[in-house]
């Protein structure tokens, strides 16, 4: 199935070669959650990330059993930094 995966920053370097705007449409399993996606992007799995499925934020609670379906956007954010 097909998901689309947004991200900013640094971790637009994790997306599909040939990707464009820190977004790419990513070929998934039926069964996959959204800690699955980051592990399948090869992003470093213990990232403070926020993760946010069709608009909704996704709590870490759930990244690991939360299935996602065919057209979901996830996008995945690192956190902010500032001072």
């Amino acid at each position: 199935m097909k998901i689309t995966v947004k991200t900013s920053g640094l971790l637009g370097q994790y997306l599909p070669a040939g990707s464009a705007g820190n977004q790419a449409e990513v070929e998934v399993a039926e069964d996959i959650t959204p800690q699955g996606v980051i592990e399948k992007l090869g992003m470093p799995p213990e990232g403070s990330y926020l993760v946010i499925r069709n608009g909704e934020t996704v709590p870490k609670a759930e990244r690991a059993t939360l299935r996602l379906q065919t057209g979901d956007t996830l996008a995945i954010v690192p956190p902010l930094k500032g001072g």
